[in-house]
């Protein structure tokens, strides 16, 4: 560790970190757009000028190694008159198109010129432009605009050393350099839409949210990405109940700043609601009714079946459920109940990556994830059993036993869902009833459908593939008569004497997590719980760090020990 004093005020930082860092760990904002934590430091942008001691000129900060007793004048004259010049320098051939640019808003050029640059333009030139290099696909996900590029190489270091995949560099020389592709090839690896992300202009911006909505009017969620198992932090953007976009949140022991493009634009599916009402079917038809009566029809299709036998219900979870509703629905059918047929099954999914490989658990440069849900260690942890070749489920698949109530808690826990086959076998139930919020083969063929909400509605904590515990938040309530999963637990457990419909996702965790494995002692406020806070820009998501410091406490992350079998 090193002590260096930065505008009259000591700080003690590293001894690895540069004088940029400093800086920032002293609270000093010290504009810059070519440096990331993320990325390699190559002083490319001139921005971040400060005085040091001893040095005769000034000095890009970012390159700057700092040593104990370091004395650095990051508010002095002639820091700040170096800083205007590259910021003139900057904007000299820049278009002036805040107004109709997708990145007005969260844009670090407009940010740092508002804040440091010079007041009036002293040219009164045409900008410079580059004919069929504006406004033009680089990929499935990506626009460029190379009339707003700065040339930070932001997006050329991300896919040479994050990505390894290499596809941006610079064509041309002098003033005619810009950032494309190499010939015959796109921008199309698996995390494209993080070359956009750290993009600090408009220069590449996502195909998919151009123009959908003016980002200060999107409100942040924290949330967890549901698309597999590794449990990449997000930022549900939203406005008006629609999900607008997911950016990455950062969190350095899991997906450090990133998240792959099969997770980002899962944010769409979020605003699909085809259930608005509970509905049950009678005599073939299908009737919309309301909670009472959907309610009623489940609690006495159980309560007949269970009179006669126990294990003529089979109850099937989901891994796609929090850990709290996992842990109701084991309480209320397997200890209340004690139906012993309470069981869930996950997909194996395609092998998910995430560079990271400074995170427990990572293979070579990645953390990854097979299976196709967000949470099955917390659902096993809860009390739910996972189907094997002797369960419930492959008996039922098999042919060789029916259930009389079949209650599957989210008709998408499978893909095999909307398999006519897989729906045929699971309706040799004679009764069938399902969660759902999009309609399926499975939904359309459910005797009772009950109408539940999406990630975006819901609170609750997931465990990923390394066992860490974290917390994701309800971002908006659910359409009205829709309720989430929670709501539909507690309803149905009262019924029963269960529970108190008042209860929210953090009294059960209150009430489980001495009851289950791994969290023992966790604390629903924690901070690595609850991870660190949504970023006001996606190219400065590294702000965060700062913010939420108090997530990297070793001592309040809880982590589920591995099995026998040797990954969490």
């Amino acid at each position: 560790m090193a002590k260096v004093v930065v505008d009259g005020k000591t700080v003690v930082v590293p001894d690895t970190a540069n004088a940029l860092e400093a800086c920032r760990a002293a609270g000093v904002d010290v504009p810059h757009f070519c440096y990331h934590p993320g990325l390699s430091v190559v002083g490319q942008c001139r921005m971040c000028m400060v005085e040091i001691e001893g040095m005769p000129k000034v000095q890009a900060s970012c390159t700057v190694p700092i040593r104990d007793g370091m004395v650095i004048q990051a508010s002095s004259e002639r820091a700040r008159a170096a800083r205007n010049a590259t910021m003139e320098f900057l904007l000299v051939n820049h278009p002036l198109d805040c107004p109709i640019c997708d990145q007005a808003g969260e844009c670090k050029l407009q940010d740092n010129a508002v804040a440091g640059g010079l007041p009036v333009s002293r040219t009164s030139e045409p900008r410079r432009q580059y004919p069929g290099y504006d406004r033009t696909d680089i990929g499935p996900h990506v626009i460029a605009d190379m009339t707003r590029c700065i040339q930070c190489t932001r997006c050329i270091r991300f896919c040479a050393e994050v990505a390894g995949t290499g596809e941006l560099t610079f064509i041309e020389r002098g003033g005619h350099t810009i950032v494309w592709t190499h010939e015959g090839h796109q921008l199309d690896n698996e995390w494209s839409g993080c070359a956009a992300d750290v993009c600090p202009v408009g220069a590449l911006t996502v195909k998919e949210f151009r123009f959908r909505k003016r980002v200060w009017w999107l409100a942040k969620a924290r949330s967890v990405c549901d698309g597999c198992e590794i449990g990449c932090n997000v930022s549900i953007e939203h406005r008006d109940r629609v999900v607008h976009r997911y950016l990455p949140r950062v969190n350095p022991h899991v997906n450090d700043f990133w998240m792959c493009d099969y997770g980002r634009f899962r944010a769409e599916g979020l605003n699909r609601q085809d259930w608005l009402r509970p509905v049950v079917r009678a005599g073939g038809e299908a009737r919309e009714t309301n909670w009472g009566e959907a309610a009623t029809a489940v609690q006495l299709a159980i309560d007949e079946a269970r009179g006669a036998d126990p294990a003529s219900v089979l109850v099937l979870g989901s891994a796609n459920a929090s850990t709290e509703e996992s842990w109701l629905l084991a309480e209320l059918f397997s200890r209340t109940l004690g139906l012993p047929n309470v069981e869930f099954d996950v997909d194996a999914g395609p092998l998910r990556r995430i560079p990271n490989p400074k995170a427990a658990g990572a293979e070579g440069r990645f953390l990854t994830g097979t299976l196709a849900a967000p949470n099955a260690r917390g659902t096993e942890a809860a009390g739910i059993r996972r189907v094997g070749a002797d369960s419930a489920l492959a008996r039922l698949l098999s042919g060789s036993w029916a259930p009389e109530v079949l209650y599957v808690t989210d008709a998408a826990f499978s893909a095999r869902c909307d398999d006519p086959e897989f729906v045929a076998a699971l309706r040799k139930a004679k009764k069938l009833v399902v969660n759902a919020r999009g309609k399926n083969a499975l939904s359309e063929a459910a005797d009772v459908v009950l109408p539940v909400g999406s990630l975006a509605t819901k609170e609750g904590t997931f465990v990923n593939v390394q066992g860490r515990i974290q917390r994701f938040e309800a971002a908006f309530l659910p359409p009205p008569i829709v309720k989430s999963d929670l709501e539909v637990l507690l309803h149905l457990g009262r019924r029963w004497g269960a529970f108190d419909t008042r209860w929210t996702a953090r009294d059960v965790f209150e009430r489980m997590r001495d009851r289950v494995a791994g969290y023992g002692g966790a604390r629903w406020d924690a901070p690595a719980i609850a991870g660190y806070p949504c970023s006001l820009s996606p190219a400065a998501a590294y702000d965060a760090l700062a913010a939420g410091r108090e997530a990297d406490d070793p001592d309040a992350t809880h982590v589920l020990a591995a099995p026998a079998g040797g990954r969490p």
